[in-house]
């Protein structure tokens, strides 16, 4: 088959994407405000999500006492900090104005931690509970702060706020390798069927590394890069194409196997998605060489991984086969125990 990872082809794959509307989201201005009944805990939290770098203007230290007037501008977010279970009046009542206007709300608990403290009350978009209002609490605010947005609104917090980056990154890869692995299974389960044929896998490694350039690209932009479309897309071939990409075409091939390699070729569209996207985020992130080694650490890293969740994913196929639909391809479906 012609060489993928040409441009010209590459840029075919992708042409019916709006790279651009992409990377205008990631360029997208936003304020987070961040209120606490002590102004301290505010400014601590502000300057956690800022990396220790001079306080970032978009992210607002704001008193609780000033949500409570009908407000017209609105941030994407806000963050209350607390340090009891349950919110003062001043804090409650922020809240309550905030959710009014369907501004996501995160509440940070400091000094405690279980089930019960980071469980969300009502009119709690999530909350997450630290020991402490100290480096150890950046990560667990990041990925709550985060989980907030399912779209690309993400990628301007993250390129805006660094100690976003790494929870980003890993949510991305995670969805986009679960993603690709949930459609290789529907699409296996389909060639199952006498009447569709192996010409589907032709398509389906379109598909798949369709996503994998995608997740590339929002992880380049979220990590602050920036230029014209064909042009990142470019550096990004050149980096990923004599390692990553042309050994994962050639593993996904392993699906023109009928039927036994189902498991297989959910594991193999699962971990050749997670490692391109965990090489992509090394590269742009530590400047680290896409190497041979690297490759086969992260592709079995992601294998392990993906015959995992391939199993899971069987199983979960045959306890749902009561349509029939499903009825009629379980008997086409492989033990989960066989690996193809």
């Amino acid at each position: 088959m012609p060489n993928p990872l040409k441009l010209a082809s590459v840029w075919r794959v992708i042409s019916d994407v709006d790279l651009d509307g992409i990377r205008r989201r990631s360029h997208e201005r936003f304020e987070i405000w961040i209120a606490a009944d002590d102004e301290a805990d505010a400014v601590t939290v502000r300057d956690l999500l800022t990396d220790g770098a001079p306080p970032h203007p978009w992210l607002r230290v704001v008193a609780p006492a000033s949500l409570a007037a009908p407000l017209t501008a609105l941030p994407i977010a806000a963050v209350l900090v607390t340090r009891s279970l349950e919110l003062s009046a001043a804090v409650a009542g922020a809240r309550n104005a905030l959710r009014a206007q369907a501004v996501p709300v995160v509440v940070v608990l400091a000094g405690q931690t279980g089930p019960a403290a980071s469980m969300a009350r009502t009119g709690e978009d999530a909350r997450v509970a630290v020991t402490a209002l100290d480096p150890s609490a950046v990560a667990p605010i990041a990925a709550t702060l985060l989980s907030c947005f399912e779209d690309d609104r993400r990628l301007a917090l993250a390129r805006q706020l660094p100690p976003l980056r790494a929870p980003l990154f890993q949510a991305l890869i995670q969805e986009v390798a679960q993603a690709n692995a949930s459609f290789a299974l529907t699409t296996g389960l389909a060639e199952t069927v006498p009447v569709l044929t192996a010409p589907l896998n032709l398509g389906d490694i379109v598909v798949l590394t369709k996503n994998q350039l995608l997740l590339g690209y929002r992880i380049v932009l979220a990590a602050g890069r920036d230029g014209e479309p064909r042009k990142l897309l470019a550096e990004l071939v050149g980096v990923l194409g004599g390692g990553v990409l042309f050994r994962q075409m050639a593993r996904e091939m392993v699906g023109l196997i009928p039927i036994a390699g189902i498991p297989l070729k959910v594991a193999v569209a699962y971990s050749g998605t997670w490692a391109i996207g965990r090489a992509v985020a090394l590269w742009v992130t530590e400047g680290r060489a896409v190497t041979a080694d690297t490759v086969r650490t992260m592709t079995k890293e992601g294998m392990d991984r993906g015959r995992a969740l391939a199993d899971r994913m069987i199983a979960d196929a045959r306890g749902a086969g009561r349509s029939s639909r499903w009825q009629r391809l379980k008997g086409y479906l492989p033990s989960p125990k066989r690996r193809g």
